[in-house]
């Protein structure tokens, strides 16, 4: 049972690992799939900016900002853009007490967006949540491999052996920082099906970089694991 537990706890680090790494771009070129609709985290002591992308519209996006400062004050940027300019933006000030602002922007169509957020070496705690007619990434459930005709007696193999093998070979094939997400968030369920974690509900990483991670438990459908 305690290696059980052991293995249990090494898979999440994995997992946590793998999103932590992608779900912070700092690539406009190549920003993170939005997979939630809040943003939470705390500042890298430093300036730092993230890229987000996502689809949203036709109407009104809601964007409600909570943030605070370490010490002292902090500024930080909030800012949409389409695909040809900006579109929304929001400049917060803090101080160590929370500000909270809720700002609006309408879209006539549907269309994607990218997200920039801009922290300075002031930045504490921070939350960015969107509401209305917003598009949130999902985990990416592979087609099961069908298998060859069998010619001779094979080893018995459980299903949730199976299923996690399936996962790690298909995303072996894939490439990329979006592969590497999904094979973190997708982790989760395979974790879930060995070990007893819920397959429902939100599940809560607080990473290392002072970021914070939720992951809904009902939406993953495969697990696996690339090597990097």
């Amino acid at each position: 049972m305690k290696s059980r537990r052991i293995l249990l706890l090494t898979l999440l680090l994995i997992a946590a690992t793998a999103i932590g790494v992608n779900a912070q771009s700092q690539d406009r070129d190549n920003p993170t799939p939005l997979a939630a609709n809040t943003i939470k985290g705390s500042g890298a002591g430093k300036k730092i900016e993230y890229y987000y992308s996502f689809t949203a519209g036709p109407g009104e996006v809601v964007i409600t900002v909570d943030l605070k400062a370490k010490a002292g004050s902090t500024n930080a940027d909030v800012e949409l853009f389409d695909a040809d300019s900006k579109i929304f933006f929001v400049y917060p000030n803090a101080t160590t007490t929370a500000e909270h602002a809720v700002k609006r922007v309408t879209l006539n169509s549907k269309q994607p967006l990218i997200l920039r957020l801009s922290f300075d070496s002031s930045a504490g705690e921070y939350s960015i949540k969107l509401s209305g007619p917003v598009e949130l990434a999902a985990p990416v459930v592979e087609p099961a491999a069908s298998e060859p005709a069998a010619t001779g007696e094979q080893p018995a193999t459980s299903s949730s052996e199976s299923d996690a093998a399936t996962g790690a070979t298909a995303d072996t094939a894939k490439s990329g920082k979006t592969s590497k997400f999904n094979s973190g968030v997708n982790i989760l369920q395979s974790v879930g099906t060995q070990f007893g974690l819920p397959t429902s509900g939100v599940l809560h990483l607080a990473l290392k970089d002072g970021t914070v991670q939720d992951i809904d438990l009902s939406k993953v459908q495969t697990a696996s694991v690339t090597k990097q």
